[in-house]
This record gives structure tokens, sequence and C-alpha cells, in this order.
């Protein structure tokens, strides 16, 4: 009897052996990395794979990789206390060299595990100086061993709601002082690029750009296709079709992957893709569906049955047929759901961010 372990993991940065593709981007950013006090935005839609680039690219180039998901962080503190706990350890002499230089620039710290921590408890309103401490332990460290280690912060974005919209600058001051460090940025906030490389924004003229966008379909199809026989299928021939129905970013062609073959290790035999397709967005993400639905305004919703039922939402007949009371009104709500991320622009036209919520919606989101 055969034995299936289904390969595709869309709940975690790719490891190298599921990493594909990405050549080019991987060897600029190893490239970055070898060098030292460069700063780089990586920017791209959500779900499209920036994570798994810039982690394998550290593997590849066998850097001191320091990573924050600055997303999942409450405050600036949290921010601070992430990227001390994911420092390299240190021992012997080392750790105590370490330590002297974290007390340069931090009022509590301690020791765990051969790690520098932050010990005691912070004042909210020191999360910024606290982080720019941190950063520069981690410069003065990095150049205590003659080493350029690597910061990335992840949807660097987030890091206004967290410090306020002058943090940026805060930083950018301290950064820039710090030749033993590479600083990657990534955002997944279609703004992102304006707000560090516009006239007015701290880091124009100071960051090299780099864009993450979809890998070539037919490359995804095939890579599919070698990842279930890998997983016990030898024949999984729904490559395309996968790709064709899931969309441009890649995590979530590897979700609609994963469900496709637990139907196909079943036996089912008809309309998998589909099958599969549904099961994901009716009813795996329905409760999380239904609570972004629940969230929304009446010409919000209307702009999203629009779209999903591939109606532009500002043309007359569909102001007639949902309700809207002008254009500017349906143009109003699109631009709220566009900063929410709930739809992006691509092609000079408005889809959605996710396909599994497009669906949802044009299942269940008619007036009743």
């Amino acid at each position: 009897m055969t034995a299936y372990t289904n390969p595709f993991f869309f709940e975690s940065p790719s490891d190298r052996w599921s990493f594909t593709d990405r050549e080019a981007l991987t060897k600029q950013l190893r490239q970055l990395m070898a060098e030292r006090g460069r700063r780089m935005l990586v920017f791209g839609r959500r779900r499209m794979g920036k994570t798994s680039l810039i982690k394998n690219a550290a593997e590849r180039a066998k850097a001191t990789f320091v990573y924050c998901d600055i997303s999942t962080a409450a405050n600036m503190n949290e921010v601070a206390h992430k990227l001390m706990d994911e420092a390299p350890k240190e021992e012997g002499g080392g750790l105590a060299k370490a330590l002297k230089i974290a007390a340069k620039y931090l009022k509590s710290v301690g020791i765990s595990a051969s790690k520098i921590t932050i010990s005691g408890e912070l004042r909210p309103d020191a999360g910024s100086k606290t982080l720019e401490g941190v950063l520069n332990v981690l410069n003065e460290r990095a150049a205590a061993r003659d080493e350029v280690w690597t910061v990335c912060l992840d949807e660097f974005q987030e890091i206004r709601a967290l410090g306020g919209p002058r943090v940026d600058w805060q930083l950018r001051g301290i950064m820039q002082l710090h030749r033993h460090l590479n600083y990657i940025f990534t955002g997944s906030d279609h703004r992102i690029v304006g707000w560090m490389t516009e006239p007015t924004a701290p880091f124009f003229k100071q960051v090299q750009q780099m864009e993450v966008g979809p890998i070539a379909g037919d490359h995804m199809a095939r890579w599919i296709e070698k990842r279930a026989k890998i997983g016990g299928l030898a024949a999984f021939p729904y490559g395309e079709q996968i790709v064709a129905l899931a969309g441009p970013c890649t995590g979530d062609i590897v979700r609609l992957s994963k469900a496709a073959f637990s139907l196909a290790v079943g036996k089912a035999q008809k309309q998998i893709i589909p099958t599969a397709f549904d099961s994901i967005a009716l009813a795996e993400l329905h409760s999380e569906f239904l609570n972004h639905w629940r969230g929304l305004s009446t010409n919000q919703r209307g702009v999203l049955r629009a779209i999903a039922d591939g109606k532009p939402p500002t043309s007359s007949d569909t102001l007639r047929e949902y309700g809207f009371r002008a254009a500017s009104t349906a143009s109003t709500a699109a631009e709220a759901l566009i900063e929410r991320q709930f739809l992006a622009r691509s092609d000079q036209r408005i889809i959605f961010d996710n396909p599994f919520f497009r669906r949802w919606v044009e299942f269940n989101g008619k007036p009743q």
C-alpha cells in the first residue's frame, strides 16, 4: 500500500526543499547580505512569498540573519524584545563581551540560554528608544565579531501603528550609522513604497527596491505536479487548473494544492479542483470571512458583490443594480477596501486580494 504524505505547506515559509524559482531575486539578496550597511525594501502582495524568499536567501548566503515580524508585535517594546531574542547566542568570553555591549545601550539586561535578554519592566513610552538601543547593540556585537548581520523587519508598514507617524524618521537616523548591519524592510501594503521612497519620505534615495511578483504559471504547475509525486501521487495532472483558479499569489496556490492533494488521495475522481476550492472558501474559512463581512458598511458590501460578479464598481449599470447614490460613493467604498487589503489593484483593475474571499462573497454575499 502506498504511503501518502501531503507535501504542500502554506502555513509557514517554504523550506529549502519546497522553495522554488526566484533565482534572480535570491542572487540579489545574497549579494546584499555579503556587503555592509545596505538597505532594501522588498514589497509585493500578501502571500506572494516574500518571507520565504528572504529566509531562503539568508540560508544560502550563510548570513547571520535577525528576523522580526512587526505585525505580530503589540508595541515597540515587543519589537525590541523579538530582535534581541533572535540575535545569535554567545559563549565564554564572547558572552561577557556581548553583555557589556548591551549594558551600554539598555538599562536592564540579563542572560538566558547564552543569549542577551532585556529584563525588567519597560515603560510603554520608551519603546522607540529601547528599539534604537537594541539595534545599536546588534551593530556593535556584529562589529566585535568583524561580521555583517542582516536585520529583517517584516511588514514594516506596521511600525507607524506601533510607534507613531515619525518613528520611521527616528529609525532612519540611527540606521544610517550602522555599518555592520544590513536592513531588509518588507511590506504588503501597496502604499509602503510611497511612505519610504517619495521625496518627503525618511528613506528617500536610501533604499534599494525589490518587487516580488507572481511566479510564472507554467513553472508553478510543473512544481505542483512534482511535489505531488514526492508525496506519493504519481499522477496529479491538476497543476495548470490550480494555478488558473487560485490566482497569482504563491500562498493561495499552495493552499489549494494541499486541499486538492487530500481529495486526490481520498480517490475523488471528479471536479477535484473546484471542490477543493469551495472547501476552503465556503467551509474552512467561512467563519473568518463572515467576521470580515459583518464589519463592513453597506456600501463596502455592495462594492464587493459587484466585483465578485465581475462588474466595474463605478459603472452606471452597477450603481443602479447595487443601489449606490453616486459613483463617488462606490469609489470611496472601494478605496477603503483597498486600504484594508480586501481589494487590490492589478493591471488597471480592482480585484479581490484573496480569491477564496471572492468566492465566499459570490456564494454568500447576495441580499436575502
